[in-house]
């Protein structure tokens, strides 16, 4: 928060669409390796890589929101 008590609305709003698109691409990669029918390290990379940084990035745009 801001001195002022307000959140920057625009980084509200993209943490919470990166923390979205963190935890489909997640569950994309778990449904992928379960039923999948041969496990393709490059989208497997693909996918780690995409869930991390967006995962990582939305948490960090929550604690600036949150002045921490």
């Amino acid at each position: 928060m801001k001195e002022t008590g307000l959140v920057s609305i625009p980084l509200w709003v993209f943490a919470w669409i990166l923390l979205i698109v963190g935890i489909l691409t997640f569950l994309i990669l778990l449904i992928y390796a379960k039923y999948g029918r041969e496990m393709s390290i490059k989208f497997s990379i693909i996918t780690i890589l995409i869930t991390s940084s967006s995962l990582a990035f939305a948490i960090h745009f929550f604690l600036l929101n949150l002045g921490l």
